[in-house]
């Protein structure tokens, strides 16, 4: 077993989390964690993600979503891809880029085309891109993302497409 940052409990039971592992695994102000014992007395503090315990319903949803448009989906927790409709080689388990993170906290939806969609999906090689929040409460607790490696038709269309989607999930994961 690795031993990484050594911190104290104080008086009230709090350890605090070192910044470099906030700002690696994404972590902000309000987040919630998930504590749990393991075996061997470890205890895991893990970031929570009610996206993450939908997968299977995000996955299904998605590939509604790809099945009418053409366009490939993904779904984003705020840190990572938890499904895809295709190319889930590329998706699969990735952590979503500081750009897309910090358009996700913007609240908004967005189309962008090359070369912006590089620093949402590096390495994708996208010519065209839709990103839209999935909000809980006023929180952005995930994403959905439209990737087309050719010109989409209708974009306004498959953004309204997409914060529909984003609001059935989120009600969802109420």
């Amino acid at each position: 077993m690795k031993t990484g940052i050594v911190r104290r409990i104080d008086e009230l039971g709090r350890v605090v989390i070192p910044k470099e592992i906030r700002r690696t695994m994404h972590l902000k102000e309000g987040e919630e964690m998930e504590v749990y014992v393991a075996g061997d007395g470890e205890l895991v503090l893990k970031k929570y993600s009610q996206i993450k315990n939908m997968r299977d319903f995000c996955n299904e949803y998605i590939s509604l979503l790809y099945r009418h448009t053409g366009y490939n989906c993904a779904v984003s927790d705020t840190t990572s891809f938890i499904a895809s409709a295709v190319e889930k080689e590329y998706f699969g388990g990735r952590m979503i880029s500081r750009k897309a993170d910090a358009f996700l906290s913007a609240r908004k939806s967005g189309y962008f085309r090359f070369p912006e969609t590089e620093g949402l999906l590096p390495e994708y090689g996208a010519k065209e891109l839709i990103v839209t929040p999935i909000l809980l409460g006023g929180d952005v607790i995930g994403g959905i993302f439209m990737v087309s490696k050719t010109a989409m038709s209708m974009p306004d269309t498959m953004v309204r497409h997409l914060e529909i989607a984003a609001d059935f999930l989120s009600r969802q994961a109420e």
